[in-house]
């Protein structure tokens, strides 16, 4: 008798679920639903590893799982939506809108395969996290369009300076290069799970989810971007708690 697929199983079923339905979405426009379901695919993510470790731990075919939901959600999905965004009005430089697409589906893939087969990462992480990558630029695509921003000044003119940035595909490329580094390169971050139930050993954790409670609340959407500045550079402001 076959085993029956257990829950983490099933949920991050429901993370690839998400991300096809958000390619299938932004293949005919609808831009917003499709970077959102991103969004809720991350949720699944983190979903499917707390039943994972509440069911005593994760299984080969789950890790496996897992990565390919990964590659899909948070990988191709945000690149696709990049593409959609960026495309029909920089007709002229698609061969740069193009490459940092190719880039941000390669960098992921190489990520996650490297995530699998590398020991040192079960209680933090060597480099950017995929997950992290795609809800960057899928946050970006959704300041393109106007989604998720508060009705305040200070949001509005923030997302005009990074439109600014994002219309230009010099620059597209050149982020999409360097995150891609930055996701292949041994830099030490936290994996955002918690030690103990605690403030001693969680100060990074706390600290950030403070802040992005605060974010989300003066700035929408643009507080994606500006967490992932805030934990990256967290190697070095982590270090006072050391």
């Amino acid at each position: 008798m076959k085993r029956l697929p257990r829950l983490p199983d099933l949920i991050t079923t429901a993370n690839l679920v998400c991300g096809v339905a958000s390619i299938l979405l932004a293949s005919q426009g609808q831009l917003t639903i499709a970077c959102w379901l991103i969004f809720l695919a991350a949720l699944f993510d983190v979903f499917d590893g707390l039943a994972a470790r509440a069911l005593g731990g994760g299984t080969p075919l789950g890790t496996q799982l897992d990565s390919m939901a990964d590659m899909v959600s948070f990988g191709v999905a945000p690149a696709y939506a990049v593409w959609v965004l960026s495309a029909p009005a920089l007709q002229a430089d698609l061969l740069l809108i193009g490459a940092a697409v190719i880039c941000i589906c390669i960098a992921s893939a190489w990520r996650l395969a490297k995530f699998n087969v590398d020991t040192r990462q079960s209680t933090g992480f060597l480099g950017l996290a995929t997950p992290a990558n795609g809800l960057f630029w899928v946050s970006v695509v959704l300041i393109g369009v106007g989604s998720g921003l508060p009705d305040n000044t200070v949001a509005h003119s923030l997302a005009s300076l990074a439109n600014l940035a994002f219309v230009n595909p010099i620059a597209i490329f050149i982020i999409a290069l360097l995150l891609g580094i930055l996701m292949l390169s041994e830099l030490p971050l936290p994996s955002l799970k918690f030690k103990s139930k605690g403030w001693k050993g969680n100060e990074v954790i706390f600290l950030l989810t403070g802040l992005g409670v605060v974010f989300v609340l003066l700035y929408g959407i643009l507080a994606v971007p500006l967490l992932l500045i805030l934990y990256v550079l967290s190697p070095l402001w982590g270090k006072a708690f050391g």
